[in-house]
């Protein structure tokens, strides 16, 4: 479902609090002076500080979750099947900038407590997507990181997740910008290179 631009602004303003306060010493009421309105007016949105969270954190990892599972069981060539994972990914990051910064600033242990779900199997899921898209390329000779293709998928994503880091992802360095440049250095390094991704990963 599509949501409000009330609703995205919510989201983001709540993300911002728990990474600057914390999450066990935000309240509802510091989210809405935040946002400048009443506290009631979260309600229409969440029932409490714990519903908050979920909606921050766990709701776009599930919604991305997904999407990542679509693409890596459907019948493209891996190289399009990866470059669409790398601009899916880019996309949420942009979209969910905040949330992911908290993902990674937030202790994981803290945030499982409030989740009340195991974040590092839903992580580990994500990653399971990317690496059967990598295997499957490597089965098929288009990718030649033959040595450990799971290190392979993990370097890949993870030079793709360190985008979180940049403050914006917008102008010339919008989600589809940065795809542009950044796709075929993933896709060198698998295609040509493959020791060069395990020897990033090490290093």
């Amino acid at each position: 479902m599509e949501r409000s631009r009330r609703e995205v602004e919510l989201y983001r303003a709540a993300a911002r609090v728990f990474r600057r306060k914390g999450l066990q010493q935000t309240r509802l009421q510091d989210v809405a002076d935040e946002l400048g309105v009443p506290r009631g007016a979260l309600y229409y949105y969440v029932s409490s500080r714990d519903d908050l969270v979920r909606a921050v954190v766990e709701t776009p990892l599930r919604r991305l979750l997904a999407q990542a599972r679509e693409i890596a069981s459907d019948n493209d060539s891996p190289e399009a099947k990866l470059t669409r994972l790398i601009t899916q990914h880019l996309q949420s990051l942009a979209a969910e900038h905040e949330s992911w910064l908290l993902l990674q600033c937030e202790g994981r242990e803290a945030l499982q407590e409030v989740l009340a779900i195991d974040l590092q199997e839903l992580l580990r899921q994500y990653e399971t997507c990317w690496k059967k898209v990598v295997a499957e390329g490597i089965e098929q000779g288009v990718f030649a990181a033959a040595n450990d293709p799971d290190a392979a998928a993990r370097a890949c994503l993870g030079l793709v997740q360190g985008v979180y880091c940049w403050q914006h992802l917008t102008g010339e360095e919008a989600p589809e910008a940065v795809a542009t440049w950044l796709t075929p250095l993933v896709l060198q390094s698998l295609q040509g290179a493959g020791r060069s991704v395990s020897a990033s990963l090490n290093s």
